[in-house]
């Protein structure tokens, strides 16, 4: 084993890499010892604008439970990407089960797998929805900040969805000429770099450009079968955003965003301790390794184009959003996880979607701030073929969505600082499944296409208060929902229903001892039915309908500056989420055991089980300390995060256990700021968890590890 990990001179890695590299390296996210008052360093707590109610506010001014990160507190946490979030994110769970990202917000989330498969939290960049559940894990390139809005988002965001939204925002090109670049090198043999240029290039007209590369020597494990590495997180990725802004006057601006990605990754799956394999033979072959007769690859090429055209008309505002996106993969599974063929996977499929939004916005100095608009969504995705065991199955078929939506939502002062939100989207979806090729042991079956229409109504109303300017109350009740759709990998079954989530929260929000203090609490109850559920099963998984559930809980978020240059920040959350109703959970056993003597499905009643991705208690702390000496600034950084566990499944067998995670980071900046360096690493205790855990029918449990400890250097430079 030591021989193969020495192809550099010394090894790199891990959360650096990411899924596509390290994306918010260097000046791309936001310089480490930024001195504006936005940034904190006046000695209050940094303030943040965001975008939840799609106009400009402050974040302690919105009835609405947000995480929100800023480039500066990503740069000094190591926030590098999306799964990263759940480092500073309570209540926030991201399991890699697949070759995509499930995401869950206070225990809502969906294990729904294949290309057609949206996520029940949703993620926009700059506005825009990527609804390619493989496109969903990404580093973040050039970004300003990420919000991630907790709970139902049923009137204001394109597609309608029960978890939340996380939301990337990138940063404005500016007309002065900036750039900068970055390379790192950490264990594992990794090797990271990036570049960003900004500049004016005429009058009223500016853009960047962004550029990223990232790659993996040396594997976490290895395929004891096939004698390759296991665990490389990215084989020569790069990725590349360029955002153009156009300021035609002082009515009119056009933002023109366009980027594209390759990642790929090969990581396969591994039998758990005390499992056999379908071979009779394979078992555990030890942390990050495999014995899967297939090198499972994840390849992702991705990438996509947008124009927002932001207009006055007279005192209103106008905006229109227009987006494209394209996404190809090729995925290689050994779904038995051993050197037979028995769930061989090969699972090429392509995507598509365009969008048009329309919004009209009251005026800024409006008595009652109103924003009303259209949504129109349509999109396609396919296999191309599937094909699982080597010819013994060859699917061929397609989803198509087409979906509209009108929206509108409006605050009015009630009394003095008390405000009343009342918001309503209607929305009307059909969808289409075609299969002009189902072929079983060399057959052709004939299947049916197949149409399903459906028509929602959601809302919200939130009710809110300004104690003083820096103390805000408030109660909400939300309504959001989620498409239904087809099981891609068995378009034999019937298709799915959307599920929908009734959310009942209140707040305070609270900034104290002149902004050295901020401080928001939230408390809440779901009521959650006709959940989506997704069932392993040989050859893929499908999707049912299935139970009712309640998930409460009660969460806070805090910074503190007690001195300058000191920060302090952290939150906690605690969950309790169970099935109110569930009387025929399908279970798997350890060794993929589905059915009883007779043939029929295992099955249990699964009311008062624990939903699952609901840990009952999540935190995070980060300490960081900025100070200046004759040779720079300097800034230690430590930051640990705890999760304490959860179920994969229904049936509350397979467990995530609890875990901690501990990350640290060092960085010196010579005077002037234009260069620095930071020492980091990540997971220094070298905690064991799971990317993802999957019961399996006729297969037996599989799990994939997280990644071990890491850690690298990164030099960045400014001009």
């Amino acid at each position: 084993m030591a021989d193969h990990r020495s192809r550099r001179a010394f090894r790199l890695s891990g959360p650096a890499i990411g899924m596509m590299t390290l994306f918010c390296s260097g000046a791309a996210v936001a310089q480490p010892a930024a001195t504006d008052e936005a940034s904190g360093a006046d000695g209050r707590v940094e303030e943040i604008i965001v975008t939840a109610q799609k106009r400009d506010e402050r974040l302690q001014d919105v009835p609405i439970a947000i995480g929100a990160v800023s480039a500066a507190q990503a740069q000094s946490r190591g926030i590098s990407n999306t799964t990263a979030l759940q480092a500073a994110v309570p209540g926030l769970v991201i399991n890699h089960t697949a070759n995509e990202g499930n995401i869950f917000i206070r225990g809502v989330g969906t294990n729904l797998f294949g290309p057609s498969s949206e996520q029940t939290v949703a993620v926009y960049v700059d506005g825009v929805y990527y609804p390619s559940p493989e496109a969903n894990m990404f580093d973040f390139n050039n970004i300003e900040r990420i919000e991630v809005l907790k709970g139902p988002q049923g009137t204001l965001f394109g597609r309608n969805t029960t978890g939340g939204v996380v939301h990337v925002i990138t940063r404005e090109p500016s007309q002065t000429p900036t750039g900068s670049a970055s390379i790192g090198y950490a264990n594992y043999d990794a090797i990271t770099a990036s570049a960003y240029l900004s500049g004016g290039l005429a009058e009223g007209v500016s853009a960047d450009i962004a550029g990223t590369f990232s790659d993996q020597g040396d594997g976490w494990g290895r395929n004891f079968t096939t004698n390759r590495d296991n665990g490389v997180m990215a084989n020569g990725n790069y990725a590349l955003r360029s955002r153009w802004k156009f300021d035609l006057g002082d009515a009119t601006t056009i933002r023109l965003n366009m980027d594209y990605a390759h990642s790929k990754a090969r990581y396969a799956y591994q039998l758990l301790p005390g499992i056999i394999g379908v071979d009779g033979v394979s078992t555990y072959p030890g942390e990050y390794n495999s014995v899967s007769g297939l090198n499972d690859v994840e390849r992702t090429n991705t990438g996509g184009a947008s124009l927002q055209i932001d207009q006055d008309v007279g005192a209103l505002h106008l905006v229109s959003i227009t987006s494209y996106r394209r996404t190809n993969i090729n995925y290689v599974l050994d779904q038995d996880d051993t050197p037979a063929v028995a769930g061989d996977l090969l699972l090429p499929s392509k995507a598509r979607s365009w969008s048009q939004e329309l919004q009209l916005h009251s005026a800024g100095d409006a008595a009652i701030k109103w924003v009303l608009g259209g949504y129109y969504f349509n999109a396609r995705a396919a296999y191309t073929p599937a094909d699982i065991n080597q010819g013994f199955l060859i699917i061929e078929d397609s989803q198509k969505t087409e979906s509209f939506a009108g929206f509108g939502q409006a605050t009015a002062e009630l009394f003095s600082d008390t405000n009343l939100t009342l918001g309503l989207r209607y929305t009307t979806e059909k969808q289409r499944l075609e299969v002009p090729r189902f072929e079983l042991a060399g057959a052709l079956v004939p299947l049916p296409d197949d149409n399903q229409r459906f028509k929602k109504l959601t809302w919200r109303i939130a009710l809110d208060h300004h104690f003083s300017r820096d103390i805000l109350g408030y109660v909400s009740y939300n309504r959001g929902f989620k498409s239904g759709g087809y099981n891609l990998l068995a378009p034999n079954t019937a298709p799915f229903k959307p599920e929908v989530l009734d959310a009942f929260e209140v707040g305070l929000k609270s900034e104290l001892f002149d902004r050295r203090v901020r401080l928001n609490i939230a408390a809440f109850q779901y009521e959650y039915k006709n959940i989506q559920v997704t069932i392993p099963q040989r050859g893929g998984t499908i999707t049912v309908n299935a139970a009712r559930a309640r998930v409460k809980g009660i969460e806070a978020d805090f910074q503190v500056k007690p001195v300058d240059g000191l920060t302090i920040a952290g939150g906690w959350s605690y969950l309790d989420g169970k099935y109110t109703s569930y009387p025929s959970a399908l279970v798997i056993g350890p060794n993929g055991e589905s059915t009883d003597a007779n043939g029929d499905p295992l099955t249990t009643d699964a009311k008062g089980n624990r939903t699952i991705a609901t840990p009952k208690w999540t935190g995070n702390l980060s300490i960081d300390y900025l100070f200046q000496t004759g040779v720079g600034a300097i800034r230690p950084t430590v930051n640990a995060s705890y999760n304490d566990g959860y179920f994969f499944y229904a049936d509350n067998r397979l467990t995530q256990p609890r875990y901690w995670l501990l990350n640290a980071s060092l960085n010196w900046a010579l005077p002037g700021d234009r260069f620095d360096a930071t020492v980091w690493a990540k997971n220094l205790a070298n905690e064991c968890y799971y990317a993802g855990r999957s019961e399996q029918a006729g297969l037996g449990d599989a799990q994939r590890q997280a990644a071990p400890r890491t850690y690298g250097v990164t030099l960045r430079a400014r001009f």
